[in-house]
């Protein structure tokens, strides 16, 4: 089976597995993912080239040539089955990956079904789901992959799935009365994102139900100081709640 994987240093592996380093040209890489973005959709030619030169540099005079050549390198990365994955089309080119394993994929329906347990208060599954969810990330996604309008805007729409799963973990352990496991989480996403006001609420929550909340009381001004340095903006009305509980005990 072919199998694709993008959550990390971008993969493909067939009966052999492929070597990236072997491809010599970074933009064969830049296409596949640019065609991957699209998710089946037919990409003109002409949306290629710009993505591929976006920013002017390394421009030659003939890009559609040069595009055509990308795209043969590249259905021989793909194998036996290149011509049948890679599409050509009237106006340009489409990925049809439906009979692949796509990782990115494997992530999604796992993130939705876990999700689901969640909303079910089937806790137990939701935890284990999500954690099979957030194993299949090996780094950044489509690290290595050279930037492109719709490459980053790719990264940032796998980033914000990763992130939104990882805080839901956290919220099912929080059910599960485990608020002493997710410190260490929490702390390294809100380091992360630290004007992602959840992650701080998270934060203190878990120390306030560990017992600590002076420490708790710390890192609410600690968020308070982030917004209003980079955001000029106060605490919403959930984390200034928390801080009046936990003032009154």
């Amino acid at each position: 089976m072919l199998e694709i994987r993008l959550l990390g240093p971008m993969e493909i592996s067939h009966a052999t597995p492929v070597d990236w380093k072997a491809v010599e040209i970074p933009k064969v890489r830049t296409l596949f993912a640019v065609l991957l973005a699209a998710r089946g959709r037919v990409v003109p030619l002409s949306r290629i080239i710009d993505e591929i030169w976006y920013d002017g540099r390394g421009r030659q005079g003939d890009q559609r040539n040069l595009v055509h050549q990308y795209v043969m390198r590249l259905r021989r990365q793909l194998g036996d089955r290149g011509h049948s994955v890679l599409v050509t089309r009237t106006t340009g080119y489409s990925l049809s990956c439906g009979s692949a394993r796509l990782d990115a994929r494997c992530f999604k329906e796992l993130a939705v079904r876990g999700q689901e347990q969640f909303v079910c208060d089937d806790l137990s599954g939701a935890f284990d789901t999500l954690g099979e969810a957030l194993a299949l990330w090996r780094g950044a996604p489509l690290e290595g992959v050279p930037s492109a309008p719709s490459v980053v805007a790719e990264v940032a729409r796998l980033e914000e799935a990763r992130l939104a799963a990882a805080e839901m973990r956290i919220d099912v352990s929080h059910r599960l009365g485990r608020y002493l496991d997710t410190l260490s989480e929490v702390r390294a996403l809100r380091d992360a994102h630290p004007l992602r006001e959840g992650l701080w609420e998270k934060e203190i929550i878990a120390l306030r139900e560990c017992g600590r909340r002076a420490d708790a009381l710390e890192v609410y001004q600690d968020a308070r100081r982030t917004l209003r340095e980079e955001l000029g903006l106060e605490p919403a009305a959930r984390l200034r709640d928390l801080q009046r509980e936990l003032l009154t005990g």
